[in-house]
């Protein structure tokens, strides 16, 4: 047994699998093959089923025609779906629970039943009576409160918990080309069954086990599983078990599944094991504020029951001590219970919920889809941008423009266009000598263009839904379509060469080379090399070339120097350039019997002959410019990461419009990147903020470079596809995956560019501040509550002659209630406004609550509070209030018996007379209670604000919809609390002219926001930061203008950059960099 075969970390224990289904269709030794999986022992594969080829037998499969289509449900009723159970999602029941075993909801519980019994068997402390009427209604009022409180509350997280659920599900979706019943078709992973022959390459995350039918130079990473980083290597002879789980990271396949969901490995060990979701950041920061807000609360609430429990008893003192009951205290502790929960502000995690699965699904619409709920927010504070080039900032539609092939050059005038859909006479060759039926090109040149393109490469046409399609990879294609115009069919060429091998393209080396056997015989040893890839490098590796007729000739310095030309011509177009060489003597295969072709690519010890270059060109983005911009606006560098040379890279960038021939912005290559972080890192960090385009470069070069740019404070956003992208975007602050980039890729980002573009990270940025800035304006507007309600309170009792409580326990319980729910939903779900990418990025260590917030709070809630105190002391002779108007309105001074009929209905709602006034009596109350609740209503438009803007009203109608739809919502449920709540809330209905004057004070919110934010307010920033970018502005304007000061005394000037043929070389002191 080889040790490829076996287990690189021992004999596996036996997991505990669930009861084996019935073999109603397939049949096989399911214990051996199970423990082959566990133990990741080929040889068991190989030794009990006959390798790959037997276990395909056994699940009537064919490595070219797939299963039947016929035998599929057959096979789904023997295995089932290709899906990991999950945990059971929480019920609404367990919701409403866990709602009620919050601590200050059980204690209300435990604090209104007591109410109802001391309600209803002791005396009124106003009446001096047992009042069974109405001594329930009170502590019944709490349980309605809390049972309010607590459906609202779990409503909210039962829908956030079907959203999220429901996007895991979106993002879950995964498809494969399968093959069925000889046909290729896209199939849903999920419904992949036991037989199913499909295709897997470099970034595949495997979701089943499965066998290798054909595998290519096939590497895994099964690290995931066994917790080793080495590449494990595939083939039909060795080691063919591919585990669930495991990821693609070299070479490509097509596979056989063995075995799916809760049967596989992945499922075995880790399908039953749901982890709970974290916190993000922000719910954590709020989490530990409002455990401070909820500290202060009960501090206050512990001064304020003693402080009103001393009080009563130095009244008790001076009054009949027949007069004492335990009933006032119980009325302190309920308003103390009460006071706290209004402290602690339990609509924060509610706001940032409602903000995060808001933006979640906002964002999915602007084509980008959250993975990493904390990114939401992150992507707010990003200073950087990293993005690719190809089908970022560009449309990926690679299309032959140019090139030089067999000493001619070309140019091509239908830049864009599908060249399938171009007539051949439509390029034009700059010899006009040539002939035009063959493009100018000799016979020879284009057959050897031709087997180079048709056998190194994988991209091709195929049939879906009754239409020819093109798959595969980009720059591939667009050779292959300029390929047909030379009157070749690289189909045909395929099918009739001998048997080859590809080795795929390698970022590091960046090149992809075949070998091509040279006879079918089955004891040919020799194979020709092709290979693309780099134009530089590719021709930097030759020593020959083909001439115009096809002859192998010495490629002189001279001709090289010209080539050399051309490509940076090309390059300087914004063209990608790929050069096209074969090897000049064929290559020795093996003939030990180990393998077919050698494992690793021998192109750097073969010598290569040049065949040619061409020029792809992938036009830009018509949005990306715009999208620039609005980054540049928004505090954010934009930088290219990218493995086209530096000519083309510097072109683009220029034409998307972060790069600039000024002296400042810098263009470098991977290389010299590499050079200078391993020998002179110093001087790379201060280079950075220059940096703008990174070419030739290497996925490990992005990984660092995001590392370099964190050192220094800023928050990185990164693009990338591939799965050497994977470090990267997984380092990165916010990663974002392309659509069509790779599973592995996806796995380690946070967002997924569905339409892979680069203006859907716009969209994501304003996003991201959209949410920072919606739990702002809640926050500030909830403290501003939550401040004032608690002062007043405490304040407003202890004032009180009678020690009555300016708002009841339920009334309080009411204004908890309808302002962290519903101003939680109205201020969460603003949609960005333009103006967020005119600011700037907040600083990572900026505080959550910045001083213009600490003035919106102070200001607000000392405004209230004021206003309130007066209302509650003077507001009685303001309004002229009394409980009893057919009596009492008018009352004559010298009425004695009606006065005292006035004083004994003032007396049983819990006032008292002045004069011919009833002080904090129902109506008394009423008023101040509604006027305060208003005071909230008006202040929701004020907390819409957040930099001190002076129209709070801009943007209600088109960003903040729901506003006035909440702010009509929460009038409406006022008004009917108001005027049917009666005894319930301790309210009575109010007149026209009452609510007059209530909505008048109300408005008066407007008017106090509008001052608050003439207060002169600055935020404080660290001083290193306006250090950094102070110096940062100097030296853009010392380079600027030294670079306009060279212009002016040379007639043209270009921009120096690194070396891009020469071997990377630390540069002179005095060298300039770019």
């Amino acid at each position: 047994m080889s040790d490829d075969n076996k287990s690189n970390d021992g004999e596996n224990k036996r997991v505990e699998r669930p009861p084996r289904r019935e073999q109603t269709y397939v049949k096989y030794d399911v214990e051996k093959l199970e423990e082959a999986i566990e133990r990741r022992d080929a040889s068991v594969v190989h030794e009990e089923f006959g390798g790959p080829d037997g276990l395909m037998a056994l699940f009537k499969s064919n490595a070219e025609r797939g299963i039947d289509r016929a035998s599929v449900e057959h096979r789904r009723e023997q295995f089932g779906m290709n899906e990991l159970k999950k945990k059971e999602p929480a019920t609404f029941l367990e919701f409403f629970i866990e709602a009620l075993s919050d601590q200050v909801i059980i204690i209300l519980i435990c604090a209104a039943t007591v109410s109802i019994i001391f309600g209803m068997t002791l005396e009124n402390p106003h009446t001096h009576e047992v009042d069974r009427e109405k001594g329930w209604i009170e502590g019944t009022a709490i349980f309605i409160s809390v049972l309010v409180v607590t459906l609202v509350g779990s409503i909210s997280n039962y829908k956030k918990a079907k959203k999220f659920e429901e996007m895991e599900a979106e993002q879950s979706i995964k498809s494969v080309r399968a093959f069925r019943d000889g046909i290729e078709i896209d199939l849903d992973t999920r419904e992949l069954v036991p037989g199913d022959i499909y295709k897997i390459d470099s970034g595949v995350a495997l979701t089943c086990d499965c066998v290798t039918i054909k595998p290519q130079s096939l590497r895994m990473n099964e690290s995931a599983i066994t917790g080793e980083p080495d590449l494990i290597e595939k083939s039909n002879e060795g080691n063919c078990l591919l585990i669930s789980g495991t990821c693609v990271e070299e070479g490509d396949a097509i596979v056989m599944v063995v075995a799916i969901g809760m049967d596989s490995l992945q499922g075995i060990l880790k399908g039953s094991l749901d982890q709970e979701k974290e916190p993000t950041p922000l719910e954590e920061h709020l989490e530990e504020l409002a455990g401070q807000i909820g500290y202060f609360g009960g501090f206050a609430a512990l001064i304020l029951i003693i402080a009103l429990s001393i009080k009563e008893i130095i009244l008790i003192e001076t009054r009949d001590s027949k007069s004492w009951t335990p009933v006032p205290f119980l009325s302190f502790f309920l308003i103390a219970v009460a006071l706290v929960a209004v402290a602690i502000p339990e609509g924060l995690p509610l706001a940032v919920t409602i903000a995060l699965a808001f933006s979640m699904q906002a964002m999915m619409k602007d084509n980008c889809m959250v993975r990493v709920l904390a990114s939401c927010e992150t992507m707010g504070a990003a200073t950087a941008v990293c993005s690719d080039k190809t089908g970022t900032l560009t449309q990926n539609l690679m299309t032959v423009v140019q090139g030089l092939l067999g000493e001619h050059e070309f140019m091509y005038q239908g830049v864009g266009l599908d060249l399938r859909d171009v007539s051949v006479q439509e390029v034009q060759f700059k010899d006009t000598e040539a002939n035009p039926a063959v493009l100018g090109v000799s016979e020879p040149i284009r057959e050897l263009y031709a087997q180079a393109i048709a056998l190194n490469s994988t991209a091709k046409e195929v049939e879906r839904e009754g239409k020819k399609v093109w798959t595969g990879n980009k720059t591939e294609m667009g050779m292959l379509k300029f390929f047909v115009h030379l009157g070749r069919d690289y189909e045909k060429i395929r099918e009739t060469a001998p048997p080859h091998y590809s080795y795929p393209f390698s970022s590091a080396k960046k090149r992809m080379t075949s070998l091509v056997k040279e006879s079918a015989e089955a004891d040919c040893t020799t194979a020709l090399l092709y290979t693309k890839g780099a134009s530089e490098t590719i021709l930097a590796d030759c020593k020959k070339m083909f001439d115009k007729d096809g002859n192998v000739v010495e490629l002189t310095e001279q001709t090289r120097a010209h080539y050399d030309a051309i490509i940076v011509d090309m390059a300087k177009q914004g063209n990608r350039t790929i050069g096209i060489a074969r090897a000049e003597k064929s290559v020795a295969l093996p003939t030990d019997g180990s393998s077919e072709f050698p494992k690793d690519d021998p192109t750097d010890e073969t010598e290569l002959v040049w065949i040619g270059v061409v020029g792809i060109q992938d036009p830009m983005r018509e949005e990306v410019p715009a999208a620039v911009k609005a980054c540049n606006s928004a505090g954010l560098t934009v930088r290219m990461v990218t493995g086209d040379n530096i000519h083309t890279a510097r072109a683009i960038a220029t034409k998307c419009g972060f790069y600039e021939e000024n002296g400042f912005d810098l263009a470098m290559t991977g290389p010299e990147f590499r050079h200078m972080s391993e020998h002179d890192r110093p001087a790379l960090m201060e280079l950075l903020p220059r940096l703008r385009v990174l070419a030739r470069s290497s996925p490990s070069d992005k990984h660092v470079l995001v590392g370099l740019l964190q050192d220094q404070g800023e928050v990185v956003a990164v693009t990338g596809d591939g799965t050497n992208d994977a470090p990267a975007l997984k380092l990165a602050d916010v990663g974002f995956a392309m659509n069509t980039g790779t599973d592995i890729a996806k796995g380690a980002s946070a967002m997924v560019l569905l339409d892979d573009n680069f203006a859907s990270v716009v969209n994501a940025i304003r996003w991201g501040r959209a949410v920072n800035d919606n739990i702002k304006k809640f926050l500030q507007f909830q403290l501003a509550i939550n401040v004032g309600g608690v002062f007043l309170t405490i304040v407003g009792s202890l004032a009180s002659e009678t020690s009555k409580e300016p708002f009841t326990p339920v009334q309080l319980l009411w204004l908890n209630m309808i302002m962290d729910t519903l101003a939680a939903l109205s201020l969460a779900t603003e949609t960005p406004e333009d103006a967020c990418l005119t600011r700037k990025p907040v600083y990572k260590q900026a505080p959550l609550i910045t001083n213009r917030m600490r003035v919106f709070i102070g200001g607000h809630a000392l405004f209230q509070v004021v206003i309130i105190l007066l209302l509650l002391f003077l507001g009685h002779r303001w309004f002229e209030t009394i409980d009893d108007p057919d009596r009492c309105a008018g009352v004559n001074p010298n009425d004695t018996a009606t006065l005292a009929h006035c004083e004994l209905v003032c007396k049983e709602v819990g006032g008292h007379m002045d004069g011919r006034f009833c002080q904090q009596g129902r109506v008394h109350s009423t008023m101040v209670f509604n006027i305060y609740i208003l005071f909230q209503v008006f202040n929701v438009v004020n907390g819409r604000k957040i930099y001190g803007e002076m129209n709070p009203l801009e943007g209600c109608l088109t960003r903040s919809r729901s506003l006035v739809i909440i702010f009509a919502l929460i009038g409406l449920l006022q008004a009917l609390a108001v005027q049917f709540a009666g005894d319930f809330m301790s309210v009575t209905g109010l007149t026209g002219r009452e609510w007059g004057i209530c909505i008048g004070f109300g408005a008066l919110e407007i008017i106090v926001g509008i001052i608050v934010r003439f207060i002169p307010v600055e935020d404080h920033v660290p001083e290193e930061i306006v250090e950094r970018e102070a110096k940062h502005a100097q030296l853009y304007k010392d380079l600027t203008e030294a670079h306009q000061a060279k212009l002016m005394m040379c007639d043209s000037a270009t921009s120096p950059t690194f070396p891009v043929e020469e071997p990377p070389k630390k540069p002179a002191s005095n060298e300039p960099i770019a």
